[in-house]
Formats: C-alpha cells, structure tokens, sequence
C-alpha cells in the first residue's frame, strides 16, 4: 500500500506541470515578425511582407493589415492575407497606398492562441507634386504669385506653369510639405523682357534652412534638383530679389515639382 501510494503521489507530481502548461498556452498568443524588402518606393511598385509566426501554425492565415484614418476611421484593414509555410515563415507581395501608411501583419486566434500582431512599419509610396497653377501641395502664403502674371518667356522658351516674382524681381511663396518630400526641381531664369545686364537672386529654404541659392541673369535658364531633408521639413519657401537697379522684370521658377509621400488623410 505504501508503494502504491509514492506511485500516486508521483504520477500526480508529474500532472500537475502539465496541467499548468496547457493553461498557459491557452491563455498565451502568437509571436508575429515582419519585415518589409522597402520601406520608401514610388507610387505604384511593390513591396513584400514577410517574417515569422510562433508558434508556426502552418497552413493557417495572416492578415496584412494597413491602418485607415480615412474619415477619421482610425482602424487596421487587411488588404491581402497568405498563408503561413513549414517553420512558420510567410511572404507576401503587396503594392501600399500613396503617400504614408503605417502597416503591420494580423495572426488570427486559432486552436487556443489569442491573435496577435507585428510592429507596425511606415512605407512611403512616393510621386511627383506639382507646385504652381495646379497646385498639390498647400500654399501657406504667395498665391498670388503662381502664374498669375500670364505666359512668361525664359530664355526663348514660352512657360505657363511656373511661380514668378513681381515685375520688381521681388517675391516670396511658401508650401506645405509636412515632413513628406525629400526632392525639388524647378527651372529658374529671367523673363526674357528683363533689361540687359539685369541680375537677381532666387533661392529656396526648407524650413528656415537654405537649400538653394541661385544667380539669375537674362538670356540663361538653370535647372535645379536638390535633396530636401525630409524628416525635419515642414515647409518648402521661394524667394527672390534683385541684385542691381537694372529691371530684372520677372524671376521665373517654371514647372516646379516635389517629390512627396503625403499621408492618405491630409
């Protein structure tokens, strides 16, 4: 009898850690990893999801999952869903939205495990903004100064879309940019009705910091593409003065464009 009961007391000694363990993974959820092979691309490529679950619930579901402020919706919707392989990897190719979305990728409960989800990641699709006469990006203050003044010709060349100073060469405009665009072109010259001689100055700050500073003379039209340091740039600001009592006329920045992720809701 007394061995018999050191067998039970053993047996029940070695249930009861069991026990505890099934308790606990059924209270217990997945592991989600997610890794993305960009996180900056242009409007209309792709980019593939892929990384870990745990445990590896092969066969099953995830959820690639972006998350909405649309309409002030403010909830993650699932765009595309595959299947989690041997080990528990899964991949999936995935074209984002425009502009600035947050993503994550959702596991769905099953066989006693809560659903859980990955970090989110921010991928920027981005595309080229114009800047003047069919504006995309907001124009803080100087609209009066997009293209208002009717064709202008820069060097021979007729321009219809273009920002420009007043006919005294001075002028200032500035853009929301709001921590989205890294890239600037524009095309600077001198209305060809300038005097000879004329000289002026254009440049361009991003924020308060100056990006560009350009020498303006009748006759010559300068292309400028420059980096804008993205992560700290709210606003994007053209101006331009003369450099001498000639009339410089009009300043000239035609086609100007940025190139911008905007979020979806903005």
């Amino acid at each position: 009898m007394r061995k018999l009961a050191v067998l039970c007391t053993a047996v029940a000694v070695a249930i009861v850690p069991a026990a505890f363990l099934s308790q606990a993974q059924a209270a217990g959820s997945y592991e989600v990893s997610l890794s993305v092979s960009k996180t900056e691309i242009r409007q209309g490529d792709t980019v593939v999801f892929s990384g870990t679950v745990e445990p590896s619930a092969k066969g099953s579901i995830v959820k690639i999952q972006f998350f909405d402020r649309d309409q002030g919706g403010d909830r993650w919707r699932t765009v595309a869903t595959t299947t989690v392989k041997s080990g528990g990897a899964y991949a999936k190719t995935v074209t984002p939205r425009d502009g600035s979305t947050s993503y994550r990728v959702y596991k769905p409960s099953v066989s006693g495990l809560a659903g859980a989800a990955s970090s989110s990641v921010v991928l920027r699709a981005y595309a080229w903004y114009k800047m003047a006469n069919e504006p995309e990006l907001f124009v803080n203050y100087g609209a009066s100064l997009k293209g208002q003044y009717g064709p202008q010709t820069v060097a021979g060349i007729p321009v219809t879309r273009y920002w420009s100073t007043g006919a005294t060469a001075n002028g200032r405009t500035q853009w929301a940019t709001l921590e989205t665009c890294k890239r600037l072109r524009v095309n600077v010259g001198l209305d060809d009705r300038s005097d000879a001689g004329a000289d002026a100055q254009f440049r361009v700050l991003a924020d308060q910091d100056r990006i560009v500073s350009l020498r303006v003379k009748k006759g010559t039209m300068t292309a400028v593409d420059v980096a804008v340091p993205r992560a700290v740039t709210r606003t994007l600001t053209f101006s331009a003065e003369a450099r001498n009592d000639l009339v410089p006329t009009y300043v000239n920045a035609s086609k100007p464009q940025a190139y911008c992720a905007f979020p979806e809701d903005d």
